[in-house]
């Protein structure tokens, strides 16, 4: 072209055309299957907790089913990712608090479970992760029935129990 030279400066590019051509290459670059990670398949879910070191009576027998009713909680999120030669995911409970209503709210006590979760698998050593989950009431929220008054709510309800594990649960898939 005359009147260019290799030194030349272009003086208005508009962002018209600079626009259309960005949503052209969008268009244009199709997401193949194999962009998208495949979610992780699981081959076995194992808890454990220590309820016997449970200091409080009360709250050992409110978390006597814990081990499998969490266990039962995570197989029901993964029903569709089951696979002999999936990860395994051990949960080690380290903490289990139990808390009334009004002890969360006033920050006297805490409703919790903490454990260790580690994952492993027997076929890929690059398929591992390691790491310290706590989940509160405030996380298990979500997980009570629509019109549960909060600070109402008695320890005594199963709901309140059902929601923890539910959360818990989803925070360990969640990270897989």
């Amino acid at each position: 072209m005359p009147g260019l030279t290799p030194f030349s400066t272009v003086k208005s590019l508009s962002a018209k055309p600079l626009s259309a051509l960005l949503v052209m290459l969008a268009v244009a670059v199709p997401v193949s299957p194999s962009m998208a990670q495949e979610p992780t398949e699981v081959r076995e879910v194992a808890i454990s907790a220590d309820l016997d070191a449970i200091g409080n009576p009360r709250a050992a027998t409110y978390w006597a089913g814990l081990e499998d009713d969490l266990q039962g909680a995570i197989l029901a999120l993964l029903t569709d990712r089951i696979a002999e030669d999936g990860v395994k995911i051990e949960v080690k409970l380290s903490t289990v608090e139990l808390a009334s209503a009004f002890e969360n709210i006033a920050n006297l006590a805490d409703t919790r479970m903490t454990g260790q979760v580690n994952i492993t698998s027997r076929s890929d050593n690059s398929d591992f992760n390691a790491y310290e989950l706590t989940v509160t009431i405030e996380e298990a929220l979500p997980y009570l029935p629509p019109g549960t008054v909060i600070n109402a709510i008695s320890l005594e309800n199963r709901d309140y129990y059902s929601a923890m594990v539910t959360a818990f649960a989803r925070a360990v898939v969640d990270r897989l």
